[in-house]
């Protein structure tokens, strides 16, 4: 019986340790096209992606950046397809673990605005449980295996 006492806190300290899904905001990119094709990208509460990473690919080369940028303090980025390479241009934008990707399709007479398409965001983070936590749960052991000797002695 008093082994099970021990194996419980250990057990709730193993659990501590394995890495989970952590909730994450979604982010999200607008666009809007004047003399350049502009993107705001934010998080779902609206503050800006600020300094996020960049990258633009033309459909002629998608495995070299045609342009590189960074988002302002908005979240802010703006670049203007070469309409004389038709296909789909993929746009990233990249900061820590949050992101999204974007499709511009560029045809005979320019951007196709209405068929920009999204990819999948990346919003996904692992954390293990705050040290806090795993702390109380050492603290509790230690308490038990105290308590544990001084009923056995």
């Amino acid at each position: 019986m008093k082994t099970k006492q021990l194996m419980i806190p250990l057990l709730v300290l193993g659990a501590l340790s394995i890495p989970v899904k952590a909730l994450a905001h979604m982010v999200e990119t607008n666009y809007f096209l004047n003399d350049e094709l502009e993107f705001q990208t934010t998080f779902s509460n609206g503050e800006p992606l600020k300094g996020a990473d960049v990258m633009v690919y033309s459909p002629d080369n998608p495995t070299q950046p045609w342009a590189k940028g960074v988002t302002d303090s908005q979240g802010r980025f703006s670049f203007m397809p070469d309409e004389n390479r038709s296909g789909e241009w993929e746009v990233t934008i990249r900061k820590q673990g949050h992101g999204d990707r974007l499709t511009i399709p560029v045809g005979e007479n320019g951007v196709e605005f209405n068929q920009i398409s999204q990819g999948e965001s990346a919003d996904v983070h692992y954390a293990i449980a705050p040290g806090w936590l795993a702390g109380i749960a050492i603290a509790g052991s230690a308490l038990l295996v105290a308590r544990h000797r001084r009923q056995q002695g």
